[in-house]
């Protein structure tokens, strides 16, 4: 069984992260990462090996986006949910996607559902299912790790955004005493050590990735006690996570 995340450049002139976790009996193990990967014809070459096997793939960008202009009922839920979190979305919508160079999500999902994954989560715990989720990771980290506000480190100056990033990587850390578990291999319990802006860039869409794909995965050990469906399959779905303790 395989969780994967991918944390997806709205452009395809940006890098997207990818991230793959492997069921180990009673815990995840990171089994594949890559953090420089550029048009869809690459990811898809990423996501290939996994794809005829059972897999649950969590994905950090708009899947079904039917409005042309407007927001989508989904993201005015989280929105009201969420924002005082800090954890609101953007208003989604055709027309604004289309000015970062179309709507990667929406094709993304529709060739992974000619290839028979599914776009709903799992209807009972630990099947072999193959499905693709939209995921969005501020609001499952408030969920999972109780927090009253998100924890900042995008689009900040070089020094904050360091300290936030460093904290978003202790506190992914402590998904290993979560249930079910992950394992970090060790080149991920420290943070970079100087390096270019790009390095720190791909750290951080590697960190996403990689919650991305726990998400994928814990929806997929809980089944439906463990995640809610904000919309569904018609305006938007996505998959937020219940916390469960013990």
């Amino acid at each position: 069984m395989w969780a994967i995340g991918l944390d997806l450049a709205w452009s395809p002139r940006n890098p997207s992260a990818g991230v793959v976790l492997g069921w180990a009996e009673d815990h995840w193990e990171v089994a594949a990462w890559e953090a420089q990967l550029g048009p869809d014809a690459e990811i898809l070459a990423f996501l290939e090996p996994y794809l005829d096997a059972p897999c649950v793939i969590g994905i950090d960008a708009p899947l079904i986006v039917p409005n042309e202009t407007g927001s989508r009922p989904c993201d005015r839920i989280l929105a009201s949910r969420f924002g005082r979190h800090h954890a609101g979305g953007y208003p989604v919508n055709r027309r604004w996607l289309r000015s970062f160079g179309g709507l990667r999500g929406e094709a993304l999902a529709q060739a992974l559902y000619a290839r028979g994954l599914a776009l709903e989560p799992p209807e009972a715990p630990r099947l072999p299912v193959r499905v693709v989720l939209e995921v969005f990771p501020h609001p499952a980290a408030v969920v999972l790790f109780g927090l009253r506000q998100i924890i900042r480190y995008k689009r900040l100056r070089r020094d904050r955004w360091a300290r936030g990033l460093r904290r978003w990587h202790q506190r992914l850390l402590t998904l290993e005493a979560f249930r079910p578990p992950v394992r970090w291999p060790e080149p991920w319990r420290e943070p970079p050590r100087g390096g270019t802006r790009r390095m720190w860039k791909a750290w951080e869409d590697q960190l996403d990735a990689a919650f991305c794909a726990y998400i994928a995965g814990y929806v997929w050990f809980h089944g439906p006690a463990g995640y809610e469906r904000i919309g569904d399959l018609e305006t938007g779905l996505v998959i937020v996570p219940r916390r469960i303790d013990g």
